[in-house]
């Protein structure tokens, strides 16, 4: 049908109607003045107080200390992963690791891993103006990752504690640095694309960018500057005692120190993707989704939500905290910091529902929902079926200061969901925890990083010896997370 047909065309006749009938509900004109004055998601809450009827059991992870913040939430939830365990070990309540290292690193590898991925296309003959190649240049250098790009960091790099490396003005607020860089990773990949136009093949690309490494690396550091190849770490335990560990370097650290109290490389990935084309019992993996040559791409084992809950459920009755990527949006979020299906009531105020006319499959299918953030689960309410009824997180991995650089940030690197990421972090502190009801998970939950002790055999198995499907790189499972 034509664009200029006369049935899609708005008339003076249908307004002036729809005009009439808006106005002769005493509804509409008491919603409009509150919406015009107040955020419409605020006037929507259900202010009820939502009980938990007949629980059986709560489960905890002990946690010592604060949350992580002051970074993507990706990273911060890693890092709480990993944090808890090593607090409780060597009794350290106040520790923290440094995000600030781990940014540095994801900035240098990520740039390298672009100039890398668009020689790769181009020997590919990708076009310059194809989907993967475009969608490329627009999410050049992002501060957005996840699970994969934090375990590649901390196996090559290692962890550093926080105090060992000043957070620079540029780390916490991104935007400006991420703009340079983006900047000259799109005039290289010109340089590259003519050059192999020049010359016919990608031969003497690798030589070229050896001296477009060099310069980002000048850029990166002057902006953030250089971690300390080695340093003394000194501190007081929980009893008081002088420790003094010295010329340790980031990889030592984690080697040593970290690793034996939670090794990254025991952790599986769980997603849960229930479109028809994608299928339970399967690996998947998504095409460009690393932050490093020769790292891992974001994978995970497709599984129906019901092996996620279970393996959350197990875990934390274990005392291990589970690492999630869910679509953390401000429809569901309230004062209360509890993300149920049942906060708000849109059709009271606007007389239609909203997020209900799709399944969750079509919400995927339509770009209504993706994964955005990364939590942290320390804690689930049981009821007396033993089924999980509200999780608990140990914080919000959005600081008041990294929420802003990271809606900035995000929002120039046009990665759709930072705005819904922003606004749910503007009402969560960087203190206090979020719950969310076991319902709302089923719903908006997507992956799950989880020591494989508590995983079933038979998924284990699957994820060893299936081999993957790989996705496309704008596929709404591949989002990156804030």
């Amino acid at each position: 049908m034509s664009e200029e047909s006369p049935a899609f065309v708005l008339t003076s006749s249908q307004l002036s109607r729809w005009r009439d009938q808006f106005y002769e509900s005493p509804i509409n004109r008491l919603a409009q003045n509150v919406c015009t004055t107040s955020d419409p998601y605020n006037a929507c809450v259900q202010h009820v107080a939502q009980e938990i009827a007949g629980f059986h059991e709560i489960l905890r992870v002990p946690t010592v200390g604060k949350a992580t913040t002051m970074g993507a939430s990706w990273i911060c939830a890693g890092l709480d992963l990993l944090r808890l365990p090593f607090v409780a070990k060597h009794r350290m309540p106040d520790f923290e690791f440094s995000t600030a290292y781990l940014l540095y690193w994801h900035k240098m590898e990520r740039c390298n891993y672009f100039l890398h991925s668009v020689v790769e296309l181009l020997d590919r003959c990708e076009p310059i103006d194809g989907r993967t190649f475009s969608y490329l240049m627009k999410h050049a250098i992002p501060d957005a990752g996840n699970w994969q790009m934090f375990v590649n960091l901390v196996r090559k790099h290692g962890l550093m504690p926080k105090k060992c490396y000043l957070v620079s003005v540029s780390a916490t607020r991104t935007l400006q640095l991420n703009k340079i860089l983006r900047s000259k990773l799109h005039e290289y990949s010109s340089q590259l694309h003519a050059q192999y136009t020049f010359d016919g093949d990608t031969s003497q690309l690798p030589a070229k960018i050896e001296t477009m490494r060099e310069e980002l690396y000048k850029v990166i550091s002057i902006c953030l500057g250089t971690p300390p190849v080695e340093f003394n770490w000194t501190y007081y335990d929980l009893n008081k005692r002088y420790q003094n560990l010295e010329n340790l370097t980031a990889l030592d650290f984690y080697e040593l120190l970290v690793k034996p109290c939670c090794d990254l490389e025991s952790h599986v990935c769980l997603g849960h993707d229930p479109r028809v084309e994608h299928t339970y019992q399967h690996n998947y993996h998504v095409a460009y989704s690393s932050n490093m040559v020769g790292g891992l791409r974001q994978s995970y084992n497709n599984q129906p939500m019901d092996v996620l809950l279970q393996s959350v459920v197990d875990s934390l009755r274990a005392g291990s905290a589970v690492w999630i990527a869910c679509d953390l949006q401000p429809r569901f979020y309230t004062q209360s910091h509890l993300l149920s299906l049942t906060s708000h009531n849109f059709e009271l105020l606007f007389g239609t529902p909203l997020g209900l006319g799709l399944s969750r499959a079509e919400r995927l299918l339509y770009h209504d929902s993706r994964p955005n953030t990364a939590l942290l689960l320390t804690a689930v309410t049981l009821d007396e079926q033993l089924k999980p009824l509200i999780f608990r997180t140990v914080g919000t991995a959005l600081s008041s200061d990294s929420k802003e650089n990271s809606a900035t940030a995000l929002m120039d690197d046009r990665v759709e969901g930072t705005l819904e990421t922003d606004e749910v972090g503007r009402g969560a502190s960087g203190s206090k925890a979020i719950s969310l009801s076991a319902n709302w998970f089923r719903e908006y939950g997507f992956e799950i990083v989880v020591d494989s002790r508590f995983v079933p055999s038979s998924v284990l198995n699957v994820l060893q010896a299936q081999n993957s499907t790989e996705l496309p790189i704008w596929d709404a499972m591949g989002r990156l997370l804030a």
